[in-house]
């Protein structure tokens, strides 16, 4: 009876060992490099985190939550942003702001989509300028303007978004939006 069991004992073994060598990567191979481990593609990495958002143009009120996060191999950056005053409620809805926006450079330039419960949805492109900033501006417009949004990283670590709007063509942009992202630590 112990023989046996020795026997069986010994066959497992075998049979993990055999297993274990198999599942072994080769020691020679080189891991194939990510399609998206570019310079360009993490241009826009210093977004990724938990966010505090506040309003510049209302005493650095508090208003909205925003999670960044890298995903797809790192080819896609997401952002769920709700926020938790009515800042941006459009008039007579009864609940707040609340969307999503995919960000992907693409080769070239940057695309980002957003899409929320208020105004609906907008495409954008942009590319950095002279300072490091990202600038994106709407593909089409959005309810009869043009949409442009800056996204700038300052030094202390937080981000600045500065939102512009222009009636359709015109380039004649007016301020819209002042937000500056503290990471929620």
């Amino acid at each position: 009876m112990r023989t046996q069991i020795l026997r069986c004992l010994m066959a497992a073994l075998l049979i993990c060992a055999t297993l274990s060598a198999s599942a072994a990567p080769p020691a020679a191979s080189n891991p194939a490099p990510r399609p998206c481990d570019t310079p360009q593609h993490h241009q826009f990495d210093y977004w990724v985190g938990d966010w505090q958002v506040f309003d510049a143009s209302n005493n650095n009120q508090l208003v909205a939550v925003d999670h960044i996060e890298k995903h797809s191999e790192g080819c896609i950056i997401q952002q769920n942003l709700t926020f938790i005053t009515d800042l941006y409620r459009r008039e007579g809805v009864g609940y707040r702001l609340a969307g999503i926006g995919v960000n992907r450079f693409d080769g070239e330039r940057w695309l980002q989509l957003w899409a929320d419960n208020q105004w609906g949805a907008i495409a954008l492109r942009g590319a950095p300028d002279e300072h490091g900033s990202l600038v994106f501006t709407s593909i089409v417009p959005s309810r009869g303007r043009d949409l442009k949004i800056i996204y700038e990283k300052h030094a202390d670590g937080t981000v600045r978004n500065l939102e512009y709007v222009a009636p359709t063509g015109t380039q004649k942009w007016e301020k819209y939006g002042d937000l500056i992202y503290r990471r929620n630590r």
